[in-house]
């Protein structure tokens, strides 16, 4: 059984609910109306009573981050509930009561790479790539990524990422422990369906508290909150339009620190 609309597909394949973002053409670039569409998606599959587990894939791509066009035309009074609202539903991800595995091929990088981090388990296709690109833009990463990236992998391979906006391939990101594992791309649904199925047939009361226990010790709501105050901050400065024009324009950005 299917549902959803042109950019956001739900699937529900006995007791697990599969979402599979589906705007190949953008490498599905997340703009207002898929993070809304996502957010809806969510609250459906955890009051479904049926469903145990859940898989978020992409159509080709994962999820090659904000659509950057659409935050070119956001003024900068309208980005911090921007922010916020992306926050709202990574947040709302992060803590449902049932298990969310991230079926991972081509780009994850940017909002993607944060989509994938507030997920319980990743899994990687050989072809997938992470990465927070944002300084290339001006910007700092704005959906938690400056938060839970560096409690996943680590404070110091976390600046790394963060700060020279590298791009890692699958296998250095099971190395550094940013996914779980690698298959081939054309296995990965396979590997996450059988994962999940093996959680949607254990307790479900006992998976949602433990899982509600990991996350508890790992509170960041502090630091998630500044990150939306600072965001906002980079978002009003003139490296942020140098960025975003020289993004779309393709060449190299002029920075001026101002």
């Amino acid at each position: 059984m299917s549902t959803g609309n042109e950019h956001i597909k739900v699937e529900k394949k006995k007791e697990i609910g599969i979402i599979t973002l589906n705007r190949p053409e953008a490498r599905n670039a997340l703009n207002r109306k898929m993070l809304h569409d996502l957010g809806d998606a969510f609250i459906g599959l955890e009051n479904d009573p049926q469903i145990r587990s859940i898989i978020i894939a992409g159509n080709k791509d994962f999820c090659a981050g904000a659509d950057i066009k659409e935050m070119h035309a956001i003024k900068p009074e309208e980005i911090e509930a921007f922010c916020r609202w992306g926050h709202k539903v990574f947040d709302k991800l992060e803590g449902m009561g049932k298990p969310v595995i991230a079926a991972i091929t081509g780009f994850a990088l940017g909002g993607g790479c944060e989509l994938a981090l507030a997920c319980d388990i990743r899994i990687a296709g050989e072809s997938a790539k992470f990465g927070q690109p944002e300084v290339n833009l001006g910007l700092i990463p704005g959906f938690g990524g400056t938060q839970r990236l560096s409690r996943l992998i680590g404070v110091a391979k976390a600046k790394e990422m963060i700060l020279t906006g590298k791009i890692i391939d699958a296998k250095e990101a099971e190395s550094i422990g940013l996914v779980n594992s690698v298959v081939k791309d054309e296995e990965l649904m396979t590997k996450a369906e059988e994962m999940s199925q093996v959680i949607a047939q254990k307790g479900p009361i006992a998976v949602k508290m433990a899982k509600a226990l990991i996350n508890e010790n790992q509170e960041i709501k502090e630091g998630l909150e500044k990150e939306i105050t600072f965001f906002a901050q980079c978002f009003a400065t003139q490296d942020r339009l140098e960025g975003i024009n020289a993004f779309l324009e393709k060449r190299k950005p002029q920075f001026k620190g101002i």
